[in-house]
């Protein structure tokens, strides 16, 4: 039965219950105390009935309308899906390239490169084997700059080699690429990247030691003794308590570093004196180093040609022969040297012989113009660039030191000749360079004001000489170049 039907018999019951009570209490006439327990029962049950009803009522809702949340069941039923790994495994993966870099070193070849930059490919070996513009990456000189982007089978798909060196600004690019019918090789410009690094100091010790430990590359230290002739290299000559100010290069690729660069200025204190240089390119002589009223810092002709500077056996009218005793002059110098040690080129010329004599073993004859003419003997190579008519600038590579004919050691045996006479070259007055002309010393003045301001700025920053530490070093970008 419903609720709502259930309450209101329940409610026309009561009201009969209480007429019936009320007619008989007129009948009976009974007295006050016994007429009392009908009239309590009936206020009894007259609200008992009402609370019975709203318990009824409470009790025929169903639960789920008591709740805010319902019941719920859960149910698991298996979906086989559609297999399609079939599908999956014939379909061609797509795989990005992988680019790998590197920096070539001593005794390279290019199979050891190849094998750092994860290259299997044979066909790729063979075609920069064969190919002329590619012919630097086979026997590749050390700190060339190597990047490789290859495929998941270790593939060639595209290779980048960078050549430059100190003496040579311009770089070059050599690329090779696959594509559908084999591979292409070309070759192009490149410049490099360039930042500047600034570093001063103070000597603690020795020159060498105190540059190293500030950090500063053995190429740049090079560049330094190589601004001076030997007898006025101011580098050698620092002592414990001077101090030094260096701007140099710091070339990038692609975001990488390669490798440092040229000197571009240093200054020097030493024994109460100032030098100063600054690198200028623009000489039409291939560069040199100056100074700011555009004076070069070297002679035209260098006293040692040579790496190594040890001499031997000094220039002598009278001198006896080592080998066959005889008491000859000695119109040279000797140096000593290690087997292999680099000769260049005393000064700008044009090659007149090269090649082997009887005394001299293999030998080089430069002449220089104005009838002055050096010759280096007793070599163990000589480049093959050295040719007769082949023009070298001062300071290139021509041979290595060697013991090649008359000779008890190796060393070089160099000579200098003024109008046909052979003179001393350790003794002699050797010409100078005339300074910058007007055109060309105002170009250096703006490349060098920048310079300037940076070693100025160097200077305020040192701490005093009794600071135990003097090292400061920045890079900003490149405007001086």
């Amino acid at each position: 039965m419903p609720s709502q039907q259930l309450i209101g018999k329940q409610i026309r019951k009561l009201g009969r219950t209480v007429l019936e009570l009320k007619h008989s209490r007129r009948l009976s006439g009974a007295s006050a105390g016994s007429g009392a327990r009908p009239y309590l029962a009936a206020f009894a049950l007259f609200f008992a009935v009402p609370l019975a009803g709203m318990a009824a009522l409470y009790l025929s809702v169903p639960d789920e309308t008591l709740t805010s949340t319902p019941n719920r069941h859960l149910t698991s039923v298996t979906v086989r899906l559609p297999d399609l790994r079939g599908q999956l495994y014939s379909e061609n993966v797509a795989y990005e390239p992988v680019t790998h870099e590197t920096l070539t070193r001593d005794a390279d070849t290019l199979t050891s490169v190849f094998a750092r930059l994860g290259i299997r490919d044979t066909a790729a070996r063979r075609f920069i084997e064969q190919s002329e513009a590619a012919a630097d990456l086979t026997a590749p000189a050390p700190g060339r700059f190597v990047t490789a982007s290859i495929d998941e089978k270790g593939q060639l798909l595209e290779l980048s080699f960078y050549i430059d060196s100190d003496v040579i600004d311009e770089g070059r690019r050599v690329r090779v690429r696959r594509t559908s019918d084999g591979f292409t090789c070309e070759q192009s410009a490149f410049d490099y990247a360039v930042e500047l690094a600034m570093v001063n100091g103070r000597v603690r010790t020795g020159v060498e030691k105190s540059l190293s430990e500030n950090g500063v590359p053995g190429s740049v230290v090079a560049q330094m003794h190589s601004a001076f002739d030997y007898d006025r290299d101011v580098v050698a000559r620092l002592e414990p308590g001077d101090t030094y100010r260096l701007i140099y290069e710091k070339k990038y690729a692609q975001g990488s570093f390669v490798r440092y660069g040229r000197l571009l200025a240093m200054q020097l204190e030493h024994g109460g004196r100032t030098t100063e240089l600054f690198w200028f390119k623009n000489d039409d002589e291939g560069g040199n180093y100056y100074t700011a009223d555009g004076h070069i810092s070297r002679r035209t002709f260098m006293r040692v040609p040579l790496d190594v500077k040890s001499v031997s056996s000094e220039f002598s009218p009278m001198r006896k022969h080592p080998v066959t005793g005889v008491i000859r002059p000695h119109y040279g110098t000797d140096f000593r040297a290690p087997w292999g040690a680099i000769v260049r080129a005393a000064a700008d010329g044009v090659v007149d012989f090269a090649g082997v004599g009887t005394g001299y073993g293999n030998y080089i004859r430069i002449l220089h113009g104005n009838e002055i003419l050096t010759l280096y003997a007793h070599l163990s190579s000589i480049d093959p660039a050295v040719k007769k008519g082949a023009v070298v600038k001062r300071g290139t590579i021509i041979g290595r030191v060697g013991q090649t004919g008359l000779a008890t050691g190796p060393h070089l045996h160099y000579e200098l000749k003024f109008d046909g006479e052979q003179i001393n070259p350790m003794t002699v007055r050797l010409p100078e360079r005339p300074t910058l002309s007007p055109y060309r010393f105002a170009q250096m003045e703006v490349l060098v004001a920048p310079l300037r301001a940076k070693l100025a700025l160097l200077a305020r920053s040192e701490e005093p000489a009794s600071t135990q530490t003097v090292n400061t070093a920045a890079l900003t970008p490149s405007s001086a170049n």
